[in-house]
């Protein structure tokens, strides 16, 4: 990933490629707006902390929504908060 990063395949921080499985488990429509998005290394994932996938969809659209509206403000607010909470609420992947 790192290696598509500094191609400016991916960005520092926005939603994370799937995997088909897990893709497949999301709403159409967030499926769809998804795809129309730079993935990133950091997902808000990160930021809000969800417990489900209902939780993880929601948050998703929250950021993709934010994103339309300021993109770099979102990435910075979301950024900060994830690094607050992977290096003080000890957050980490599934």
């Amino acid at each position: 990933m790192l290696i598509n990063f500094f191609k400016g395949n991916m960005k520092l921080f926005g939603v994370r490629p799937l995997s088909r499985q897990y893709f497949d488990l999301y709403s159409k429509e967030l499926r769809d707006r998804r795809i129309r998005y730079k993935p990133g290394l950091i997902p808000p994932f990160y930021a809000d902390l969800p417990s489900d996938l209902d939780e993880i969809q929601v948050s998703e659209s929250n950021y993709l929504n934010a994103y339309d509206k300021h993109p770099f403000i979102t990435d910075f607010r979301y950024f900060w908060k994830s690094m607050f909470n992977i290096m003080f609420r000890n957050a980490r992947s599934g």
